[in-house]
């Protein structure tokens, strides 16, 4: 595939944009732009990874890759002299993003406010990183590359008193009502909307004067602003006081429609060459399904959701298409193929090939890292941040919320920082094939606080995933007896039970765990396939139902559902759930397997073997995959039957890996969710 020059990409990032949000403002015209844009072009939901926290979803988005390969876990981390934390920086970055990519291919790239990249990265091209909007005047250089522009880029800082009332009528119209002096609300309001229309100064002024291949906006406005009043968004929720809704119901709406107005004066500097791709990293609560207002403030990543969005539109792009099963992974790899660049093979995501308007094969090369590094914009080893200059962005995240205040004692505030970054990569391995490689991690953990109960639980699951048994049976019976009594554990132990021959025991631990006040999607699925395993189908079907009444996203209840349908034989019915399984998530080896399963057994040949091929080509039980396309290709292709009839042959030979092992009750979520 050769290099695209002439093409261009906007590459917008709205932290936690939703549909459910947006949606409703479409359809009343409240965002004029944003429906521009989609009338000619390509929507969809954006699958999130785990853990859901900014810093590490926009490095996977700007990289193609996890946490575990791209190293960014956290808001904060410690300085390398042990003196204290600071903001997550681009320095601990293990690989490189979309921008050393290009640089090195001798792209132009425009990076604004991008999570985790200061200091600025010295790229062929213009990077005014996330901290260039809190940095103090003297320091904003150290902010911006290349540094002569530290001076132009500073004049359109916009700051919180600059703005008149008029500017928060939109958000706020009783503001004049309000007392400021015991009311900070309004004042928290104007520093977030001054942070987001820097933003936008910076990225107009660049988008219109610097050459660029790729344009990089990233806006954290729509994710701040739920933080503060989503609460107090339609309808009223409890908790909420009547004088609190009436003064702010009126926020969340206004931030949409300013991000819509910003998004309108971006798109009137874009040419014909340029594709335009808006995405979030996750989306936000904004129904009856949010959290109440002190949960909310206790825990802010239980305020979000697994489905962000995806919207797409350019030369290149089909028109009024939607996508499917896309996630954050893939945006990189997209991009790369726009711009005709090879995708590297040790990237996590997929390019959006299918909304491609022209049929494009992209090249694929082992991978990025150690290819011409010397033009790519990497930074020196050297180069470390001075702590002083990240004090008055970590008061932020104090303020939001993320982060506890840094204690008295230096030495525990940066244990603390490095636990709590060791238990997100944890968090990112757990659910994808590298989940052995967290034990290690859970190990350590434990060994600096053993009555962590999360991570005892958390260990047992890997080893029960791993077969390892006893292990994981020893450790369940440390746990305190309201533990053992849990959902949770109940499951594991249904499982162990089960592994060791048991099923009235395991069938007695299922219904313990049905009977203990499920509240959780993630729950009401586990318990859904554990009566899966014992035939007892209405209880299966009741508990699914009820994962999809708590979250109605949910790929995994779905895909719980074709299996129940592919046990009663409901051929048909089972395609349709298994459709709408892959629909909102790709990367899901078994709905793949169970569409191809009923698609077969609905007479369907050619669309049974596209999707055993799809399961195969994601890792799924190859052996069995084989043996299906062998017989499938009989009466089609003798060659094509003979091959997979030999690579079967030749697994059923190999001993069995147990590092892939999966545990049937307790498992069964998709890797991207």
């Amino acid at each position: 595939m050769n290099q695209s020059p002439k093409r261009k990409v906007l590459l917008i990032g709205w932290d936690s944009a939703d549909w459910e949000m947006i949606d409703p403002l479409l359809q009343s015209g409240q965002m004029p732009a944003l429906a521009q844009l989609l009338k000619g072009g390509v929507r969809g939901n954006l699958a999130t990874l785990q853990p859901v926290l900014s810093p590490m979803l926009w490095t996977s988005i700007a990289t193609g890759k996890r946490a575990d390969k791209h190293g960014i876990c956290g808001f904060t981390e410690p300085l390398p002299d042990g003196t204290g934390i600071v903001p997550v920086r681009s320095t601990s970055r293990k690989c490189k993003a979309i921008w050393n990519v290009l640089s090195q291919n001798g792209l132009r790239s425009n990076i604004v406010g991008w999570f985790a990249t200061d200091p600025p990265e010295p790229i062929n091209g213009i990077m005014v990183t996330d901290q260039f909007l809190v940095a103090p005047e003297a320091k904003i250089g150290n902010t911006v590359h290349p540094p002569e522009l530290a001076n132009s880029m500073a004049a359109l800082r916009v700051t919180p008193d600059s703005l008149m009332a008029e500017d928060l009528l939109a958000f706020i119209p009783r503001l004049k009502e309000l007392d400021l002096k015991t009311d900070k609300r309004p004042i928290k309001l104007a520093r977030r909307l001054a942070k987001a229309a820097s933003v936008q100064a910076v990225a107009t002024a660049l988008i219109q004067s610097e050459p660029w291949n790729l344009m990089a906006v990233y806006y954290d406005a729509i994710d701040q602003f739920g933080h503060e009043f989503m609460s107090y968004h339609p309808p009223r929720m409890r908790g909420v006081t009547e004088r609190d809704f009436e003064f702010y119901q009126h926020v969340m709406t206004g931030c949409y429609r300013f991000h819509d107005m910003m998004l309108h004066v971006l798109l009137q500097y874009i040419d014909e060459q340029t594709n335009v791709i808006l995405v979030s990293d996750h989306g936000y609560e904004c129904g009856h399904r949010r959290p109440p207002p002190e949960e909310a403030k206790k825990n802010p990543e239980g305020c979000h959701r697994n489905f962000g969005i995806a919207c797409l539109k350019g030369p290149d792009i089909r028109e009024s298409e939607r996508l499917y099963g896309a996630t954050i992974l893939d945006v990189t790899p997209t991009i790369l193929s726009l711009l005709g660049l090879p995708v590297g093979g040790d990237m996590d995501g997929r390019p959006w090939l299918e909304v491609f308007r022209q049929e494009v094969k992209p090249e694929r090369i082992f991978g990025w890292e150690g290819v011409g590094d010397y033009k790519a914009g990497l930074h020196n080893s050297e180069i470390r941040q001075d702590p002083a200059e990240a004090a008055q962005a970590v008061a932020q995240l104090v303020e939001l919320g993320y982060i506890a205040p840094p204690g008295k004692d230096v030495q525990e505030t940066i244990q603390n920082t490095v636990r709590c970054n060791k238990i997100s990569l944890v968090r990112a391995l757990i659910d994808t094939p590298r989940m052995a490689e967290a034990v290690p991690l859970l190990r350590e953990l434990l060994a600096g606080k053993k009555d962590d109960e999360w991570c005892v639980l958390t260990l047992a699951r890997c080893l029960l995933g791993l077969g390892q048994l006893k292990e994981a049976r020893a450790l369940l019976e440390t746990t305190s007896p309201e533990a053992q009594r849990s959902a949770q554990v109940q499951l594991m132990l249904a499982d162990l039970a089960l592994a060791e021959g048991n099923k009235v025991q395991a069938f007695s631990h299922v219904q313990a765990a049905n009977a203990n006040g499920v509240s959780h999607h993630l729950v009401f699925n586990q318990i859904g396939r554990a009566f899966l395993q014992f035939n007892r189908w209405p209880e299966a079907a009741d508990a699914f139902r009820k994962s999809l009444e708590t979250e109605p996203d949910n790929p995994a209840a779905l895909d719980g559902l074709a299996s129940l349908h592919l046990a009663k034989e409901e051929w048909e019915s089972a395609v349709e759930k298994s459709l709408e399984a892959v629909g909102l998530v790709h990367f899901y080896p078994e709905a793949h397997f169970h569409l191809a399963v009923g698609l077969e057994r609905s007479g369907r040949t050619p669309e049974a073997i596209a999707a055993y091929e799809a399961a195969l080509g994601l890792g799924y039980q190859p052996a069995l995959l084989h043996r299906h396309l062998a017989e499938l290709f009989k009466a089609i292709d003798a060659q094509k039957a003979d091959a997979h009839k030999r690579a079967f042959i030749r697994l059923c030979r190999q001993p069995l890996y147990r590092a892939d092992f999966k545990s049937n009750l307790a498992g069964g979520e998709p890797p991207t969710t």
